[in-house]
């Protein structure tokens, strides 16, 4: 057994390493954004190429796509995740089609690709809302918009003032040593996702890895928002966001999935976010009276099972699942 490791971060690439040897695989390491890697990926003879995409460049992203479609539908080459679930990874504006087909109950959600129908939209709305762009993780370039007159403005700078090919674009801020800067690299333009505003309590991050689940509460920081914010919360997650979750992922047959899912001060869930793949630096996922463990959904409920099933960044489990499927496949 032979995989091709593509690893957009130092870290993903010194995981999934670790992960392949565990299991007595042979791995290379192939830069999935260099000049050749077309050769040395169709003439490799690798059983799987096991991918970490990137989730700041959105050029980058974007070329991870691209090329991992050439991989498995083109040259037949097994990819881990799936193709399907790298497309929702770090997109806010696939993410909200994929809520759509599933029937996930999620914030109302409008994605605008021209300034004039963002206008339109912000004459009769309801305010605030939250301004995403499609590609960033912590909470970067979310806005919140509390008056027509901010969201114009904003659209303006996203689609141009005059003419699209006039457009600067909006440019979130970044702070190193307490000094602002803007972050030109991650500039968003010609598009707006606008997302109802929720009063939230909280965020829980329930996921997926082959059949074990896992949940944990995103608190509120001092930005008010959970996501970034690296407050955890650890309880029993809730039985029906556990559910959902497998719901999802077996109708769109996702192995790997980490729903956020946001629950405002009346109790209700909604579904912000869909990501195969998450940061993971604790050894477990989940804590139950400062109990480590996981959920197996076995005879229709789900059972808790103790211990510490997410070291390794969780790529452990995530190579287990990537070799079970091969399997199936060959059988």
């Amino acid at each position: 057994m032979k995989f091709a490791v593509c690893s957009y971060l130092p870290d993903g690439k010194q995981s999934i390493a670790k992960a392949c040897e565990l299991q007595g695989i042979e791995y290379q390491h192939i830069d999935l954004l260099a000049e050749d890697w077309f050769e040395r990926l169709s003439h490799g003879e690798f059983d799987g190429v096991v991918i970490r995409p990137p989730c700041t460049l959105e050029a980058h992203k974007q070329m991870y796509d691209e090329r991992a479609y050439v991989l498995n539908k083109k040259l037949g080459i097994p990819i881990y995740p799936s193709f399907e679930e790298l497309t929702v990874y770090e997109s806010k504006r696939n993410m909200h089609t994929w809520a759509k087909l599933y029937n996930l109950p999620h914030p109302s959600t409008h994605v605008f690709a021209t300034k004039q129908d963002a206008y339109q939209f912000f004459d009769k709305c309801e305010f605030p809302l939250v301004s995403k762009s499609n590609v960033g993780a912590s909470g970067i370039s979310v806005k919140i918009l509390k008056t027509p007159a901010q969201a114009k403005k904003l659209a303006r700078k996203i689609f141009g003032r005059f003419d699209p090919e006039l457009a600067l674009g909006y440019c979130p801020i970044g702070k190193k040593r307490g000094i602002p800067y803007p972050r030109l690299g991650r500039r968003q333009s010609h598009y707006m996702i606008c997302q109802q505003y929720l009063d939230i309590k909280w965020e829980w991050r329930i996921v997926k890895l082959h059949d074990s689940y896992f949940g944990h509460k995103k608190l509120i920081g001092d930005n008010n928002m959970a996501s970034g914010s690296m407050l955890v919360g650890w309880e029993d997650p809730p039985k029906q966001l556990l559910e959902i979750t497998r719901k999802f992922a077996k109708e769109a047959e996702f192995s790997t999935v980490a729903l956020d899912i946001f629950e405002d001060q009346s109790g209700q869930f909604y579904v912000n976010e869909i990501q195969p793949i998450i940061g993971a630096i604790a050894p477990s996922q989940m804590y139950i009276n400062d109990v480590p463990g996981r959920y197996r959904y076995i005879n229709n409920e789900f059972v808790f099972e103790q211990g510490e099933y997410c070291k390794n960044q969780c790529w452990d489990l995530r190579i287990e699942a990537f070799l079970s499927q091969l399997k199936e496949k060959e059988a």
